[in-house]
């Protein structure tokens, strides 16, 4: 469960501060679909993430956990810009401008290779656009960024994830531990188009 209060460290900082991590934002990659916007997450994007794997929705992906343990998470996959060159993009109906999701192209302790990982609240479910986003992701970590092998690892009780993976074209090659979880997740890997 989210609480609405913030640490300070949620609290926006000194104007010239924002206007510099707005700055570092602009030059991260957007990617547009047909509905969607990926953008570079910002700080009001953490109240989004907090609510989705804080609440019954981060069942599927780990938790929920605490709001503490979701900034050190968000904290980490948004700095991942910084020194992997790829990271989380917050996700966005372009005509409405309502944030709906998040997809990320990550690369965490323990895994194997590169994960795409997805995660959505509940206005954004059932209208596709899940799959867009991350297939907008999968395609830019596979062409642009030459990824050779793309995972998504997903708690096996996930089963709308593993039907989005499926569809995305991905197959089940296995399990991965974690070691803060007790039941492994399943990998489901993308196929690369450069093999084909």
């Amino acid at each position: 469960m989210t609480r609405s209060i913030s640490q300070p460290c949620e609290k926006a900082p000194t104007p010239k501060a924002m206007a510099q991590a707005a700055a570092i934002g602009a030059v991260l990659p957007v990617l547009t679909t047909e509905r969607l916007t990926l953008r570079a997450p910002n700080l009001s994007d953490f109240e989004a993430y907090a609510a989705i794997v804080c609440g019954p929705r981060g069942v599927g992906l780990g938790g929920p956990m605490p709001r503490d343990d979701a900034w050190y998470d968000f904290a980490s996959m948004v700095g991942n810009w910084l020194l992997r060159g790829h990271g989380l993009w917050s996700v966005e109906e372009t005509a409405s401008r309502t944030h709906l999701g998040f997809v990320v192209i990550g690369f965490e302790p323990g895994d194997p290779h590169h994960e795409l990982g997805y995660m959505f609240n509940d206005i954004a479910e059932g209208k596709g656009f899940a799959a867009e986003a991350a297939r907008a992701a999968r395609d830019y970590a596979q062409s642009t960024l030459n990824v050779p092998v793309l995972d998504s690892y997903i708690s096996a009780g996930n089963h709308r994830s593993i039907a989005l993976a499926k569809r995305l074209g991905a197959q089940y090659v296995g399990d991965i531990s974690d070691p803060e979880d007790d039941a492994p997740s399943c990998i489901y890997r993308y196929p690369n188009p450069a093999e084909a």
